[in-house]
């Protein structure tokens, strides 16, 4: 099975915050650094993401897993 690069660091964005203790939040810069993927790249992913539910936007360039 082939994931596009879209959906690979989309699950691995979603995989590294559930590796972080609950209620801990990051920043897009700092996924971006543990993954060499483009800022601009993660930002679309994680916009999708959170218009999808399964991460939730907090103010400013913080996000965090939303719950259940």
């Amino acid at each position: 099975m082939q994931l596009t690069s879209f959906t690979d660091y989309g699950l691995r964005a979603l995989i590294y915050m559930a590796s972080l203790p609950e209620g801990r939040m990051t920043s897009i810069s700092e996924v971006t650094d543990v993954y060499g993927v483009s800022r601009n790249h993660m930002v679309k992913i994680i916009n999708q993401l959170s218009r999808a539910g399964y991460v939730t936007a907090v103010r400013g360039k913080k996000w965090r897993h939303s719950p259940g």
